[in-house]
């Protein structure tokens, strides 16, 4: 049996998750884009995700997770 190597990722916490966080929506940018996400006003465990002014698409928690950490590790920064 071969062993597959261990995928060694870097763990990005997103900002949602902090007991602090009190905002609903939170910037990336890189240069002059920007992705948006935000909460779903109907679902608090879902968020739509929107890339400069481009269509909103509906993540699940754990799809918008990914995206966040993606986006992060491709230079995007957190507006505060």
């Amino acid at each position: 049996m071969t062993k597959l190597p261990k995928q060694q990722s870097k763990l990005v916490s997103v900002p949602w998750d902090s007991a602090k966080e009190s905002r609903k929506t939170w910037v990336l940018k890189k240069g002059a884009e920007q992705v948006r996400f935000s909460r779903c006003p109907m679902d608090n465990s879902s968020f739509n995700v929107q890339k400069d002014s481009d269509r909103t698409l509906t993540l699940q928690s754990f799809q918008a997770r990914d995206t966040y950490r993606k986006l992060i590790e491709n230079g995007y920064k957190l507006r505060s």
